[in-house]
């Protein structure tokens, strides 16, 4: 890459050089660190700012999917927003999300309010909705003494490997696509990593909205997602607004829009994971608590 003040490439250990069909020399991921630590914020934001605009940073992601920022001894979510936004990157707007967060500072949340003991499968962000983020940061406020660690790979490879071991899967992906649940009840246990139907799907809901006005604002925001089928379940006394199962048949295989490759982009794996984790793998998808909780399935027409 060309001159730059603060940020130059650095070598990272875990580092892993990618096949084909990346160009030689690809590293997954490639890092650059900063160098000196006198700089300010600003001065990061701004040579953030200069690479992207020079066409540095579109091409390193390109050519090697992931970027690596050593030691930019950011200070804050507010910091790590103020770096984020400096590659003018179009923010992601969430509908939907199946987990809880915690806003921190403009566009910067906690990756899961889920307890500690609960795994988070291998999944790509959002792959299991048409509304998905075209970029994702990752920022450490404070690495734990063990454990933590966020394992990434890329996903063309990934589809390689799959198309020569597991040709057939891969083909009834590429014909079908996958079907997905996501069930909302509307009191979420405070143990539970998921969301309630109005922290999913209540972005214009008011406090003083009654039941019936609720629940055409939830409807309409998951309108939004053009492939959504939903009903509500439960309802009664103690339940007024009722419980929101929403389902989705999605590729399970996208292109890539700036290199063209083809990438297995999905939550099938971690949906998988979670079936074995819940023993609902098999029918009637039901966990030792009888609540309802399948996998993704391979067809357009099981629910």
């Amino acid at each position: 890459m060309g001159t730059v003040d603060i940020l130059r490439p650095a070598h990272y250990e875990p580092s892993v050089d990618l096949p084909a069909p990346y160009p030689p020399s690809s590293q997954f991921p490639y890092s650059l660190s900063r160098t000196d630590q006198t700089s300010s914020i600003d001065d990061v934001v701004s040579e953030i700012k200069k690479l992207t605009a020079s066409g540095e940073i579109r091409s390193l992601l390109n050519k090697h999917g992931a970027i690596y920022f050593q030691n930019l001894n950011l200070k804050s979510a507010d910091e790590f927003s103020q770096f984020a936004h400096a590659f003018g990157f179009a923010p992601h707007e969430d509908i939907g999300n199946p987990v809880r967060r915690t806003v921190l500072a403009p566009n910067v949340a906690t990756a899961n309010e889920g307890p500690n003991t609960m795994p988070i499968f291998p999944h790509n962000e959002f792959g299991l909705s048409p509304h998905f983020p075209s970029y994702v940061f990752f920022y450490c406020a404070e690495a734990p003494e063990t454990g933590g660690e966020t394992p990434l790979n890329p996903s063309s490879p990934l589809l390689a490997h799959l198309t020569t071991h597991r040709p057939a899967f891969i083909s009834s992906l590429r014909r079908l696509g996958l079907k997905y649940q996501l069930f909302h009840p509307s009191h979420q246990p405070t143990n539970s990593p998921g969301t309630t139907p109005l922290q999913a799907y209540g972005r214009t809901v008011l406090d003083t909205d009654p039941i019936d006005i609720i629940r055409s604002k939830v409807e309409a925001e998951v309108r939004r997602l053009p492939t959504a089928k939903w009903e509500w379940e439960n309802i009664s006394p103690d339940n007024q607004l009722g419980d929101l199962r929403v389902w989705q048949v999605l590729p399970g295989i996208r292109t890539h829009p700036h290199t063209g490759e083809e990438m297995f982009f999905n939550n099938c794996v971690s949906r998988f994971l979670n079936a074995i984790r819940e023993g609902t793998l098999e029918h009637p998808y039901r966990n030792g608590r009888g609540e309802y909780i399948p996998p993704c399935f391979v067809s357009f027409g099981r629910r």
